[in-house]
């Protein structure tokens, strides 16, 4: 299935997706805001990234259904119907020309999204469905020009070139790699500008007889010297007077005060800690939970708690992560936690379903003394899944001994937004202390 479409002058504007998800503004509505952006910039075509599918299927096709651009999957179709989700090909008459641009959304989207908003749909490899869809759009569209929206990686892009032929140009995302200048693989050129709108890619071609005869292109810095847009101001502007009205939104209630003070989340047990675990090792569906003491930055009073009062007490980008880790680098992580122990550490950690104990006596990294859990010793060579923010499982915070292990859930999501969406559904929270952590 595709678009076709006419376009005045010989200028292409497309973003390589993961543009719906990301700032409280656009996660607070759901990607709204940057589908305005987007067009007002007068993007043509938008690839369908991974983090498009964060707010559900349903919100995506919503997004999709306003948009005045076009969102390009090829790959992703309903397992049951076998029919594509979204246009695969976007064809735009420019200049006389006709220009052909599928769009490509990486295989590994249901690990990389939480597994519900991908419900039934399947994610077909990049190059099979590239291999049929380039002599489609050369032959029976008769196209002069053959574009790879892609949102599969840099390495996949490379990989893509050398295997397809007939793809002139690929505008790549994902992997968040900056091409200073655009690089040839076979024939194909390839294109990508990095992260978070740091840079505008910028690439000139001529063609005759359906081949590229000349290229250039480069990197336009979008720092803070450039001249505000009105009409992205005005957006801006209004949904920021909107994030006002949606920060004073109340979410639920505390029975009791939620403790996040500073010195006692890097030191000891807090019911807030105990509660921040809880939500990230359920929405992880992970034997365990843990988080940093560092990344907890406020108390929350009892009585009535809003969107406003979950974003202070978690004002870092974090998102959720689900690791397998072997019980030895548990008990590492543990000691790590009680290494400064009595002093404060933002790297001690809060913890779900498990609890274990401590002698403050014994010299750093020989402190645990017991690890239970689910209520059952701590099996060294066992592998649990455990639940954790995106920086704690990068290794932050001197969590070396989690780095390396692999990665089995990572929404997206921010941490926040998932806190939210718990205190909603519990309506009334009433956290305590449960001995999950003892100093002897």
């Amino acid at each position: 299935e595709d678009i076709v479409g006419e376009k005045a002058g010989s200028v292409i504007i497309l973003n390589a997706g993961d543009a719906l998800h990301g700032t409280n503004i656009v996660n607070l509505f759901e990607g709204t805001p940057m589908v305005e952006a987007l067009e007002a910039i007068g993007v043509d075509a938008m690839a369908i990234g991974n983090h498009e599918f964060n707010y559900g299927q349903s919100v995506l096709l919503k997004r999709a259904e306003e948009a005045k651009f076009t969102f390009l999957s090829a790959n992703t179709i309903q397992a049951d119907s076998r029919r594509v989700l979204f246009p695969g090909a976007l064809i735009l008459s420019v200049g006389g020309k006709r220009i052909g641009i599928f769009g490509l959304t990486p295989i590994d989207t249901p690990t990389v999204t939480h597994p519900k908003n991908v419900e039934g749909l399947e994610f077909l490899d990049p190059i099979r469905v590239s291999s049929w869809m380039v002599p489609y759009l050369r032959n029976q569209e008769k196209v002069d020009l053959v574009i790879g929206l892609t949102h599969i990686g840099y390495d996949d892009d490379r990989l893509l070139a050398s295997k397809v032929p007939g793809i002139d140009i690929i505008v790549g995302g994902h992997s968040h790699t900056k091409l200073d200048k655009p690089e040839m693989v076979a024939s194909t050129i390839i294109v990508q500008s990095g992260e978070h709108a740091q840079a505008l890619g910028s690439l000139e071609v001529s063609y005759e007889n359906g081949k590229v005869t000349d290229y250039a292109g480069a990197l336009i810095p979008c720092g803070p010297e450039v001249v505000e847009d009105s009409r992205i101001g005005e957006i801006i502007r209004t949904y920021n007077k909107e994030l006002e009205a949606k920060l004073s939104e109340v979410i639920g209630e505390a029975a009791t005060v939620l403790d996040g003070e500073r010195a006692n989340v890097r030191t000891r047990e807090t019911n807030l800690g105990n509660l921040v675990a809880d939500v990230m090792r359920e929405a992880g569906a992970a034997d365990i939970g843990l988080t940093n003491g560092g990344g907890l930055r406020a108390s929350i009073g009892e009585g009535l708690i809003t969107v406003g009062d979950v974003f202070t007490v978690l004002p870092f980008d974090n998102t959720l992560v689900v690791l397998e880790v072997a019980g030895a680098d548990i008990r590492a992580a543990l000691e790590r936690s009680v290494s400064e122990y009595p002093n404060q550490l933002g790297a001690f950690l809060q913890v779900s379903g498990l609890s274990f104990e401590f002698d403050p006596a014994k010299a750093p990294g020989e402190r645990v003394v017991s690890v239970l859990v689910d209520n059952k010793p701590l099996d060294e060579k066992k592998i649990y899944t455990v639940a954790t923010n995106d920086f704690v499982a990068a290794g932050g915070d001197g969590y070396d001994m989690l780095k390396d292990c692999k990665v089995i859930f990572s929404s997206g999501e921010m941490l926040r937004d998932v806190f939210v969406r718990y205190i909603e559904q519990l309506d009334k929270v009433s956290p305590g202390i449960e001995g999950r952590i003892v100093a002897k």
